[in-house]
């Protein structure tokens, strides 16, 4: 029987395989603090952007291949080795289905198995210590931040709704990184801009200092809980 203290941690996908398809290079993390989560899956292979200063500079046909990323974040209910992931936010917008998983521990790591869609997914659990979750908002958007004194993986932005152009999308930030003393620096990020820099702080509090899309830097309190 797995529980949600089964879950805790951070997860690295090693593969999803469905009829016709199977994915073994996106860059998945998946970290569980208590209830709250944090989600983020990257494609490898992204377009070169080093000609460009932010997402509003990048042509249309060059920012496709990044909308293809996927983040969500929210809470998760386990019961009966079923898993229910609810997306409180979502990066492509309102969710068709919801996102449900048999879980079970097996020879090779932790299997996924769809519910409500036909996939498998593997799941390899990352050495880290106790991690720490909080609710978090800035700006009219809301989000959740799973970190720990290393790491952190942080999803924010507006409610899902559907996704009417670019902008609207990329309202929403998912970073994973580690954390160089109060800055927190993004590894990997649906904004490439982010990576490299410095998205979060954290001194009595933490503060949002995530490149926008039109590369505005805020540096502003998160009112966290």
């Amino acid at each position: 029987m797995i529980t949600r203290d089964d879950l805790q941690g951070h997860w690295r996908r090693d593969w999803i395989k469905a009829p016709g398809f199977a994915d073994h290079t996106t860059r998945v993390h998946w970290m569980q603090a208590g209830e709250l989560y944090v989600d983020m899956r990257i494609p490898e292979e992204r377009p070169d952007l080093s000609a460009f200063d932010c997402l509003a500079d990048v042509p249309r046909d060059l920012l496709s291949p990044l909308a293809e990323a996927e983040g969500f974040a929210g809470t998760i209910n386990v019961a009966d080795n079923r898993c229910t992931w609810r997306r409180e936010i979502n990066w492509q917008g309102v969710p068709e289905v919801d996102d449900i998983g048999l879980m079970s521990f097996q020879d090779e790591g932790l299997i996924e198995d769809g519910v409500l869609a036909e996939y498998r997914e593997l799941w390899q659990a990352e050495p880290v210590t106790p991690l720490r979750g909080h609710r978090i908002s800035f700006g009219g958007m809301t989000g959740i931040l799973v970190e720990n004194d290393a790491v952190f993986l942080v999803g924010i932005g507006p409610a899902p709704a559907p996704i009417t152009d670019f902008d609207v999308q990329f309202a929403s930030t998912y970073a994973f990184g580690h954390w160089n003393g109060v800055d927190g620096i993004a590894t990997l990020s649906t904004n490439p801009f982010c990576e490299g820099q410095t998205v979060l702080r954290r001194d009595q509090g933490f503060t949002w200092h995530a490149p926008s899309f039109d590369g505005a830097t805020p540096d502003s309190r998160l009112i966290a809980a």
